[in-house]
């Protein structure tokens, strides 16, 4: 069921200047895009992905206060679905397309279903701003009741967010097995601040990682529990995103600091990449040491750094060992993201179908 670089253009950071009050990746517990909050929205600093910093309030990110205020039913967006901005879609001469590089030009200007907003690529299962979140070319309202969910799970008003989508408080999260009922963010059973992690994987050859509901929060490669994602020293939030230009290091799973030294002899993070810029980063070669790719919506592909966890792209590492990540109504299938939870399909994340049980992997 559906309850569920190389090239640092000139361009980019001018995308990054204006986007100083953008991101889904906040202190999500003020987040309410629905209207029901009555506290602003933190955000952050701008790194070379183009959005702000990570979640929690405790994370040591700058924050600025803005207003998430709007109707319940409208969060900013065409609850519909908006299309993406189209303005300057340009390869400017370098590498497009991928997330955090420029729009192509083009019928397709970004890969995997990604968005073009203000000349550059944000990948599927990102929010270029607080109300919209990019799914196959257009920027939907997020966050409210029965919405997309926004960049790393966001939902507000203590929703949980399955399968990409914002479940109110007392409906049922769905799953095979049966999740439970969302209350204050968690399914009952799983996926709440604290609580254990939601599984993934739901039968044999699923490649789906473990995973939280609430705003903000991811599974901890440690203890299994979700807890605040995105800040130096907390864990990399679901697809490989950390903020204010950290660095997600795959040898632990957690967000290095910018400035601060990576794992495996791997240097500095600059800006999302290990040595000082130099591997990890979108279109550079993959770090050494296990340390592989470090920058938002990156992975390692014949020892380059690609977009992940689009439709057709590869599967974002998880937090979880062997885990993996795709965007909202997609799960990983043979190391690709492809649309889940229809007759015939891969289940998605949590033994979800559109309708009838997940069954060996496989939707009725």
């Amino acid at each position: 069921m559906g309850v569920m670089w190389n090239a640092r253009a000139a361009s980019f950071f001018a995308l990054t200047a204006s986007l100083l009050v953008t991101a889904c990746g906040l202190d999500f517990d003020r987040y309410e895009p629905s209207g029901d909050a009555s506290a602003d929205a933190s955000v952050g600093d701008g790194g070379r992905d183009g959005k702000a910093d990570g979640a929690a309030a405790d994370t040591g990110t700058t924050e600025a206060g803005g207003d998430a205020s709007g109707g319940d039913d409208a969060t900013g967006g065409d609850a519909n679905g908006a299309d993406a901005p189209a303005e300057a879609s340009t390869t400017d001469g370098g590498p497009c397309g991928e997330p955090g590089q420029s729009c192509c030009t083009g019928a397709t200007a970004c890969a995997g279903g990604g968005c073009c907003s203000g000349g550059t690529c944000f990948a599927r299962g990102a929010s270029p701003n607080l109300t919209n979140v990019c799914i196959d070319g257009n920027l939907p309202a997020c966050g409210g009741p029965n919405q997309p969910c926004c960049q790393s799970s966001t939902c507000g008003g203590k929703r949980c967010c399955v399968d990409g989508l914002c479940l109110n408080v007392g409906t049922s999260c769905g799953g095979t097995p049966p999740l439970g009922v969302c209350a204050n963010s968690g399914c009952g059973l799983c996926g709440g601040d604290g609580q254990t992690c939601c599984a993934g994987t739901s039968g044999p050859g699923s490649d789906d990682s473990s995973f939280c509901t609430t705003s903000g929060e991811a599974c901890s490669p440690t203890t299994n529990k979700c807890t605040a994602c995105g800040g130096s020293g907390q864990p990399c939030c679901d697809g490989v995103w950390c903020g204010g230009g950290a660095c997600c290091d795959q040898t632990v799973k957690t967000c290095v600091a910018n400035t601060a030294t990576c794992g495996g002899g791997q240097g500095k993070c600059f800006d999302g990449a290990c040595m000082g810029g130099g591997c990890g980063g979108m279109g550079e070669a993959c770090c050494g040491g296990g340390v592989e790719c470090t920058a938002p919506f990156s992975a390692c592909q014949a020892g380059v750094c690609v977009g992940c966890g689009g439709t057709g792209q590869p599967c974002c590492p998880g937090n979880d060992t062997g885990g993996a990540w795709c965007s909202s109504g997609e799960a990983c299938v043979s190391g690709s993201c492809a649309t889940c939870g229809g007759t015939g399909q891969a289940c998605c994340p949590g033994g979800e179908c559109k309708a009838g049980a997940c069954a060996g992997d496989k939707c009725p």
